[in-house]
């Protein structure tokens, strides 16, 4: 039989690539193994992993430093793929969640300069086409700091200089000045992949959604609600198109579609989407007997598109079972199910403490993995079922 391992990430403990290879190393101590093939592809949804999940054999890591969301210069890196002139940046890994372990969330501080940054060193390595990946981002600046590393400028009622304006400042942009973009700029496209499809502004944006989780205070959301609705109308502006505050994934990353749109021609996809073409997932589940995945937790989140259940969902239609192992598993067994996941298996072992259980997970996921392989190749045996 031919096993097919796709995992996207587990949050805190395991890269894909880690994750698929824990399991991979539980299938090889298990009975099944004597009759078993298997492959293994890394996946994504547009947030961490994605350089992993869109790499191939032509892409080579390089490796810089950026400027951080809080300020200063910390090492960055992006995947470039010469012979396509592709480039894949991952926003969570400059201006992402690490970086608010010692400085903590200030969303009226942190900007995406450092993505801009990454943008302009991808043009210098000759990338005519930039995918950046938005997931775990923790900026709510509505792509203003990537714009001004670009040579984007904004000033305010009277005509004074903002800087790199972020968070509720963005009510204060009166002006944008594209005069200075770099002009490489222009003759590239910046592909957009987002975990998430929500607009810009209103009850399920950038700010209202996820800015809590970025450090705006309830009583705050409508003014950064506000200043994102304003600053895109200053874009739309500068650039002469309409307002994108309603647009699908304009909400995503503190609404960095409205500062990518100003630097190059800029399309949104979801992440996963591109993840799932990139390795052709439906040629390589048809071609399974059998799909295992995974993700740190299987939740209502994972139910709404994320990575592991879009791998399910297309396991049940080529009508081939689908094992999925996760941290947790908080979505009920019907509604997996319906999702096309045949079994699911939470990896603890035993009572232990959340660090202990990110530290364990490999050796959690390998033990766990085993066992089921285990279970699933008694099942096969003749009289088994």
């Amino acid at each position: 039989m031919h096993i097919l391992i796709a995992c996207d990430k587990f949050r805190g403990s395991l890269t894909a690539a880690e994750a698929n290879a824990a399991i991979a190393a539980g299938l090889a101590q298990s009975a099944l193994s004597a009759h078993a093939t298997f492959v293994c592809l890394p996946i994504a949804d547009g947030g961490e992993g994605t350089i992993d999940a869109l790499s191939g054999p032509g892409t080579a890591r390089v490796e810089g430093v950026a400027r951080g969301p809080f300020g200063g210069t910390a090492p960055a890196y992006f995947a470039h793929d010469a012979g396509a002139g592709r480039a894949v940046i991952e926003m969570a890994a400059i201006a992402g969640h690490a970086a608010a372990k010692d400085a903590g969330y200030d969303p009226d501080k942190a900007s995406s300069v450092g993505v801009g940054d990454l943008i302009l060193a991808a043009l210098d390595a000759g990338a005519h086409e930039i995918v950046v990946a938005l997931g775990g981002s923790i900026s709510v600046d509505g792509g203003a700091g990537a714009l001004h590393a670009l040579g984007g400028r904004f000033a305010d009622a009277s005509g004074k200089d903002l800087g790199i304006p972020a968070g509720r400042a963005l009510a204060r942009v009166a002006g944008v000045d594209l005069s200075g973009l770099d002009p490489r700029a222009g003759r590239a496209r910046i592909i957009v992949a987002a975990d998430v499809d929500n607009p810009l502004t209103g009850p399920n944006g950038a700010a209202a959604v996820f800015g809590p989780q970025k450090g705006v205070k309830p009583e705050e959301v409508a003014a950064f609600d506000a200043a994102l609705g304003h600053f895109d109308d200053m874009v739309a502006a500068a650039l002469g198109r309409g307002s994108y505050a309603a647009e699908p994934f304009a909400g995503a990353a503190g609404g960095m579609m409205t500062g990518l749109s100003a630097i190059s021609p800029t399309t949104a996809t979801d992440g996963f989407a591109l993840v799932q073409a990139h390795h052709k997932l439906e040629e390589a589940i048809r071609r399974a007997d059998l799909v295992v995945t995974g993700e740190g937790s299987l939740d209502g989140q994972s139910l709404g598109g994320k990575g592991p259940v879009g791998i399910a969902r297309m396991a049940m239609a080529a009508g081939v079972p689908c094992l999925a192992f996760a941290g947790r598993v908080a979505a009920q067994p019907d509604a997996l199910g319906a999702a096309g996941v045949t079994a699911a298996f939470a990896i603890a072992q035993g009572p232990q403490t959340l660090d202990d259980a990110l530290g364990n997970a490999a050796p959690s996921l390998t033990v766990t993995a085993r066992a089921a392989f285990a279970l699933y190749e008694s099942a096969l045996r003749p009289g088994g079922r």
